[in-house]
């Protein structure tokens, strides 16, 4: 088929109207009343927000309730709900442990949080709980306060120097629950500001490397468990914790439990071959919902701890006294704000960002919608009630949440069961765990994470796909390691903000030309484009801003030589003779020739256009420096008599323009076409 052939098959797009620039078509077509009915729309949301229906549509259950089919998921959201609710009890009480708490406070916090964020959050599928990364932070916040604050972690020894007692365990909760609390503050302060896309921030690669990380600050931690070594350790390490944890775990490697060694490895490799041979195998068979086989652990754990008195005959370390019944309401610690407030910030970003994504995840599967900021709220306002409980901070749990799912649960009334499963055990089967080996539930906590140390396998995948994404992996993953979470992730984001910085000065100017007759203009280095003839049409890639207009200015100059980007140069001549004695010789310096070529280039070139056009589809905005470069170039090229058209530009730029008082409205063209034909009449 020849070309002839191959358009007529196609469909003509005939264009014939006059060429506007901007400010003409504005003044044509526009929408005048555009001004009052902005300025009116916010004054009716700001009135619209305080309404009482506004206010009720804060408390997402009450839709919740009333759209509720109950004949089509009343039956499998209970049956997901009891499955959820099983999945909860081990992995709080592995969590609670986690945080150096009685890991009863796992408990507290799995049934408040989920029970206070169904009342606010828009996700329908999200299990709010216990989460490893963040139960990691409270716990890394928790022993440096311990450090810091010695008379209060370890009162009686300060009352007795013989003391080998451990720390405060009221002082531990003051700390977590102050956590919490502060934590759900700036959650719901981030979600009163419209803060709900933060977590785009935080890159894949800066998300994964730091979880990467943590996850092997926890595998570390459960090593005094895994092992049965104890020892108090009151000198707190910010840089290379983990390399004088290793260090102190080997110099006391001869005391070590291997009754504990021996139970934790068993528990290990069970659950690593059921989940990954049976679990995995038959997720068919098992309709997607794993065996709950950390809750068989737990069980069968603490019936042979009973049997064979493990904790007595072995001496082995067991859960301990677990309190019966609902925990006693308190005040949360406020006095340690300042001590704390970066690991709530911290944290309420972490528990956010993950919370979000799983959300988000499930709502684009099921087709419906989350809002970001109202899931910030619900979020924050659990985290207030978890510090009135003796709870940490929660967070969702991608695990828990993918078993809500493929168990057939479709809407919050599977947390509501779940919590009652929780509430259950709060009530009347806690005492019954106390004798628990912790060797259990730190073997519960390492298997959890084979998944998050596999994450490594990402270096190949990042290094094939961009360099700088493995960089931020990298820099993120090595600085968590070596110093802790809260530094690791505040470098990482560092590390992000300066590589996206590096990014952007990858500007490039790129010349245009027209695609056969069309109005359509494409780079001539890759499209088969023509330019017209004084006319030169150009296209930065980027946005012009300070980090860019020197670049863009560059870039500009050499892709549209004139005598006026010269002088510069020339000047680089003339200041080598005067001081060096450059071509002072009748042979002239290799900097002389090669400026003199690229003059007489220069000025070749620049009979070719009297006009540059400046296609500004891709420039999202400017500012006051991108402004002033402007202003430069218009002033350069027209000492030359070449003048300086736009063309695309959006109405961010048009409006700031406006605000640097540069008058480009007879400058300012609709489209690049528009601006060629005003040239060519």
């Amino acid at each position: 088929m020849d070309e002839n052939e191959n358009w007529a098959n196609r469909r003509i797009v005939s264009i014939n109207r006059p060429a506007y620039t901007q400010k003409e078509f504005d003044s044509n077509f526009g929408n005048k009343s555009e001004g009052d009915a902005k300025n009116g729309s916010k004054i009716r949301q700001i009135l619209g927000k305080l309404s009482p229906i506004n206010l009720l549509g804060t408390f997402t259950i009450l839709s919740f309730i009333s759209e509720y089919n109950f004949k089509k998921n009343l039956i499998t959201d209970v049956l997901s709900g009891l499955t959820v609710g099983v999945m909860h009890i081990p992995s709080s009480l592995a969590y609670g442990a986690l945080t150096s708490l009685n890991p009863v406070h796992g408990l507290y916090t799995s049934f408040f949080a989920g029970i206070t964020y169904i009342f606010f959050g828009t996700s329908k599928h999200l299990s709010v709980g216990t989460f490893a990364v963040t139960s990691l932070i409270v716990y890394s916040t928790i022993t440096r306060l311990e450090a810091e604050y010695p008379e209060l972690a370890f009162p009686n020894s300060f009352q007795n120097s013989t003391s080998t007692e451990g720390p405060s365990m009221e002082f531990k909760i003051k700390i977590a629950t102050g956590l919490a609390f502060w934590c759900g503050v700036i959650q719901i302060l981030f979600s009163l500001l419209k803060f709900g896309s933060i977590s785009k921030f935080l890159s894949q690669p800066l998300l994964r490397g730091f979880t990467t990380a943590a996850a092997f600050h926890v595998f570390s931690s459960q090593m005094k468990h895994i092992f049965g070594i104890y020892y108090v350790n009151r000198k707190r390490r910010k840089f290379f914790k983990l390399v004088f944890l290793y260090l102190r775990l080997f110099q006391n490697i001869e005391q070590i439990n291997w009754a504990a060694f021996i139970f934790s490895i068993v528990c290990i490799v069970f659950l690593y071959l059921t989940r990954t041979q049976i679990n995995e195998r038959f997720k068919t068979q098992l309709k997607n919902i794993p065996l709950p086989i950390e809750l068989f652990v737990i069980i069968v754990g603490t019936v042979v701890s009973n049997l064979a008195e493990l904790n007595k005959n072995y001496g082995m370390t067991v859960v301990g006294s677990i309190p019966k019944g609902f925990p006693e309401p308190q005040l949360p610690e406020f006095n340690l704000l300042m001590d704390m407030i970066l690991d709530a910030i911290i944290l309420s970003v972490i528990a956010y960002a993950t919370s979000l994504s799983v959300s988000d995840l499930f709502a684009r599967k099921h087709k419906y919608k989350i809002d970001s900021n109202k899931e910030f709220f619900a979020l924050g306002v659990s985290n207030i009630a978890n510090s009135f409980f003796q709870s940490f901070v929660s967070c969702g749990s991608l695990s828990r949440t993918v078993v809500a799912d493929s168990s057939g649960g479709k809407t919050q009334l599977v947390t509501i069961i779940a919590s009652s499963v929780v509430l259950t055990v709060m009530l009347w089967i806690g005492p019954f765990l106390e004798q628990l080996p912790k060797a259990c539930l730190g073997a519960i906590i390492v298997a959890a994470l084979l998944n998050l140390l596999l994450q490594v396998r990402d270096l190949p995948y990042y290094w094939r796909l961009d360099k700088l994404d493995f960089i931020t992996w990298i820099v993120t993953f090595v600085s968590t390691i070596i110093l802790d979470v809260d530094f690791g992730l505040c470098i990482g984001f560092l590390t992000v903000l300066f590589l996206n910085t590096y990014r952007s000065q990858n500007l490039q100017v790129k010349i245009q030309g027209r695609v056969k007759d069309f109005e359509l203009y494409r780079p001539v280095d890759k499209y088969l484009a023509s330019e017209q003839e004084s006319i030169r049409v150009v296209y930065p890639n980027q946005s012009i801003y300070f980090v860019t207009s020197d670049i863009f200015k560059q870039q500009l100059n050499f892709s549209c030589p004139s005598k006026s980007n010269m002088i510069t140069d020339l000047s680089l001549i003339e200041n080598c003779k005067i001081n060096y004695g450059c071509g002072a010789g009748p042979e002239k310096s290799d900097l002389e020739i090669k400026i003199d070529e690229t003059e007489n280039d220069t000025l070749d070139s620049s009979k070719k256009f009297e006009t540059i056009i400046i296609d500004f589809s891709d420039v999202q905005f400017v500012d006051e420096a991108g402004c002033k470069c402007l202003k430069e170039i218009i002033r350069d090229y027209e000492s030359d008599n070449i003048q300086i058209l736009f063309a695309c530009c959006n109405e961010n730029v048009i409006d700031y323009f406006k605000r640097m008082k540069m008058e480009l409205d007879d400058r300012i063209f609709l489209t690049v076409q528009d601006a060629v034909s005003s040239k060519l009449c």
